[in-house]
């Protein structure tokens, strides 16, 4: 439901009001309070129509004009998407987070109307979903799945193949995404993916083999899928990116333009299976490619891509101009050199990424020249070489709007100096930077309309510098949306204060491992916000937060804390005996509320689990 202005009403409108007041709204006008509630967000509609006949009505005539529906943000029971969808027959796009729903809602969920349609974290569908939707969904351009479950093979398998009726009767498909994020590359069968009409333009899929990803993408001619020519962007998450791999695909794929590959290798890659300079050079013969991303995770095995150096990253420079964004890490030979080729060859380059770049220094941004109006976007994650001269290089991106330099150490108070002039600036991360209360000052008082700041892990800063941040002369406070000061040791209640009386649009606040916040703290920040009618504060985490008492569940107890959609505890805090109330009766009074103790990033965004209430 688009997000509109928020529709303030006065006194005596209710049923429950009093007899003077009663019958008021249902003596308004039906346009009138539907128009009323359009206006409304989601909750704040839902919250009406339990208010009397009249609202109820106007708010199921709302949702059934509604085009574009985004419920991927919490998890609803069968019951309310049953309610929210039925009797749409104009809805176009659909988001939803199916962790709590089953079969009883695909009815609700395959309309004919829709032309995109997302179902994440889904553990409970049957391969009946697969067949409504391509009986249904005709129409539908746009398809993303997302199954979480891992401990039923067989039934994934089973589903996995009942995709095929989606492929048969949507016709017109062009964006197919498949997730299966908890199992490991090759556990599901992805052959029989070359059913794909040649109407696909953008592919995503979750986890696959190296070998699995060469059968679907034959360097024969005569081997060709039907998506060969028509595919543009191909996103894979594999289990290791070799050479051959990325030959097959640049042989194949004549038509890309997107090319996102991501591995996980469980051990060392040997020599002749692995990603080289041959596979960069094989790279460079696409000059239609505008983004590319070429990622190594470590959640397996600590490997990086070792077999490439700056020779490899040259010739990619010299063979892709065109593009404009770059992802690229765990390149841990690659030098500035080769980093610098692609700032200065790519000249419409817009969005700049390297993770983990143990051989990335201030060199690389020292000489941006023309490079520097165009980008928006630079992201330098785990660059331990890195100095606060970086961010003042970065200072002549004048369009810069999100800055990302997170386990950059040697960052100080003269880079935010810098930062603090750019006046398009929205995010800003500075985890585990070296700067103090000196450098927010700066930040306070300069003109960035900052709407995210990660402060994580600066353990120079104290509550004085999170106080001239919010009470500066800038624009900060009144334009942050969300602030990380986790693992902050002198943060304590005082902040907290400071935060919930300047930043009333605040959503999002993570004060994880901060050992200073206390029951008290946690009552000033849902006291001061219910009794200024702020309830923007969707997303809280209190993880490892261990002078909490057994009890502090009970401070979210209504009205406290009413917009609250997720909420991280560490494991032990709900481990312990004796809670008033308990997990279980919190849910029970909030049942659009997620309680996480597996210290999942804010909104388990690290992670995707089969169970979404409480885990």
């Amino acid at each position: 439901m688009e997000k509109k202005p928020r529709l303030v009403a006065g006194d005596g409108g209710g049923e429950a009001s009093g007899s003077a007041g009663f019958g008021l709204v249902e003596r308004l006008p039906d346009a009138l309070l539907v128009e009323v509630v359009c206006r409304l967000e989601l909750e704040a509609a839902c919250s009406a129509a339990a208010s009397c006949r009249a609202l109820r009505g106007a708010t199921a005539a709302a949702f059934s004009a509604v085009t574009s529906l985004d419920l991927s943000g919490f998890a609803p029971t069968n019951a309310i998407l049953n309610r929210i969808l039925a009797g749409n027959g104009a809805l176009r796009s659909l988001a939803v987070n199916c962790s709590l729903v089953d079969d009883s809602v695909v009815a609700a969920i395959a309309k004919g109307s829709l032309r995109e349609l997302s179902l994440l974290k889904c553990a409970s569908f049957s391969p009946y979903l697969f067949v409504a939707i391509g009986e249904r969904c005709t129409n539908l351009r746009s398809f993303v799945l997302e199954m979480t479950t891992s401990d039923d093979i067989e039934h994934l398998v089973i589903c996995h193949k009942s995709i095929s009726h989606i492929f048969k009767r949507c016709s017109y498909l062009e964006n197919f995404s498949l997730k299966f994020p908890l199992l490991a590359p090759g556990s599901v069968d992805f052959e029989s993916l070359v059913l794909i009409p040649n109407t696909i333009k953008v592919l995503l899929l979750q986890a696959v083999s190296n070998w699995q990803a060469k059968r679907l993408f034959p360097i024969s001619t005569t081997l060709k899928t039907p998506f060969s020519d028509t595919l543009e962007s191909l996103s894979l998450v594999l289990d290791i990116i070799t050479d051959e791999l990325v030959a097959f695909i640049t042989g194949s794929l004549h038509n890309l333009v997107e090319l996102c590959l991501e591995d996980n290798p469980m051990k060392e890659p040997d020599l002749h299976n692995d990603l080289t300079n041959v596979g960069l050079q094989a790279l460079g013969l696409c000059h239609n490619l505008t983004r590319l991303s070429l990622t190594r995770g470590k959640q397996n095995f600590s490997s990086t891509f070792r077999r490439v150096n700056d020779f490899g990253i040259l010739m990619l420079a010299e063979g892709c101009k065109q593009l404009k964004t770059i992802r690229l890490g765990g390149f841990s030979k690659v030098r500035d050199a080769g980093y610098a080729a692609l700032l200065q060859s790519c000249k419409d380059l817009k969005k700049f990424e390297v993770s983990c770049g143990s051989c990335l220094s201030d060199l690389t941004c020292l000489d941006l020249d023309e490079a520097a109006p165009k980008i928006t976007e630079v992201r330098l994650l785990c660059c331990g070489l890195l100095t606060s001269e970086t961010a003042i290089s970065l200072s002549s991106c004048t369009n810069l709007e999100v800055l990302d330099l997170s386990g950059c150490r040697s960052i100080a108070d003269s880079g935010l100096v810098s930062i603090s002039q750019l006046s398009k600036l929205t995010l800003l991360d500075l985890a585990g930077a070296d700067i103090t209360d000196a450098g927010l000052s700066a930040l306070g008082n300069g003109m960035c309309p900052m709407s995210s700041l990660c402060l994580r892990g600066c353990r120079r800063i104290s509550n004085n510098g999170i106080a001239t941040l919010l009470c500066g002369s800038g624009t900060i406070n009144k334009t942050l949306l969300s602030l990380d000061i986790g693992n902050v040791p002198r943060i304590s209640g005082r902040a907290v204060t400071v935060i919930a009386k300047y930043c009333e649009q605040i959503s999002c606040l993570c004060l994880r491992n901060c050992l200073l916040i206390t029951d008290s703290s946690l009552e000033a920040l849902g006291s001061m916000r219910h009794n200024s009618g702020k309830n923007s504060l969707r997303m809280l985490d209190l993880s490892y937060c261990s002078r909490l008492s057994r009890n502090f569940l009970g401070l979210f107890d209504p009205p406290l804390f009413r917009g609250l959609r997720w909420l991280g505890v560490g494991k032990n805090m709900l481990e312990r005996r004796g809670c008033i109330p308990t997990v279980g009766e919190l849910l029970e009074r909030k049942p659009g509320l997620t309680i996480c103790s597996n210290a999942c990033e804010m909104g388990c965004r690290n992670h995707c689990h089969p169970h979404i209430r409480i885990h």
